[in-house]
């Protein structure tokens, strides 16, 4: 057998291209599955982990493309006309279901207005905010209504005006983004 020291250099990285490709492979595979073209490949639930930047959080969020609009937990909802006559909005949300929950009382300039028809059959007139949410390395800035959603198990839906330009949905899967390799954060305003 002839001896090369380019020799040897060669056949040790062509033995650990070959060790090593199968958990490249496993790396770009877990990276697909996570998105699908320019999207994110939703579950039918997700963790919120962070809300504007600044709360932590342990939030589940109900994926709901037959909602329109997103919604958020909230409590103690207060409407505050301003001097310049913008309206603004105080409420409380919960940083976790819980005993563990932190309150948190936030202040917002109130987007809009919507009817929303309740499960009773009654609609119900809601004051819109925008917030900016974190669900694993997935940034959005979108509309929230602000409602009591403490019969719920979910704090938080994300509905199509979040969902459409942002997430592909396997509703028979959970917590998808929980296992999801950071590629750069994607941040979309709605």
């Amino acid at each position: 057998m002839l001896y090369s020291p380019g020799l040897r250099f060669t056949g040790v990285t062509l033995f650990l291209a070959l060790v090593l490709m199968p958990f490249q492979l496993l790396a770009d595979s877990s990276l697909k599955q996570c998105r699908i073209g320019d999207r994110y490949l939703f579950g039918h639930h997700e963790n919120v982990t962070r809300i504007d930047h600044q709360f932590d959080t342990q939030l589940t969020a109900l994926i709901d493309s037959g909602s329109t609009t997103s919604s958020m937990d909230a409590r103690d909802i207060t409407i505050k006309p301003m001097p310049n006559g913008v309206l603004w909005v105080r409420f409380k949300i919960l940083t976790e279901r819980g005993k563990n929950g932190r309150e948190i009382t936030l202040l917002k300039p109130i987007k809009r207005y919507i009817l929303v028809q309740t499960h009773a059959g009654k609609p119900q007139k809601r004051p819109v905010i925008e917030a900016t949410i974190e669900l694993g390395n997935v940034k959005t800035t979108t509309e929230f209504s602000l409602t009591s959603r403490s019969r719920f198990p979910q704090s938080i839906l994300l509905g199509r005006n979040t969902l459409d330009s942002l997430a592909v949905i396997d509703t028979s899967q959970k917590y998808l983004l929980n296992g999801c390799q950071p590629d750069g954060d994607i941040a979309l305003r709605h």
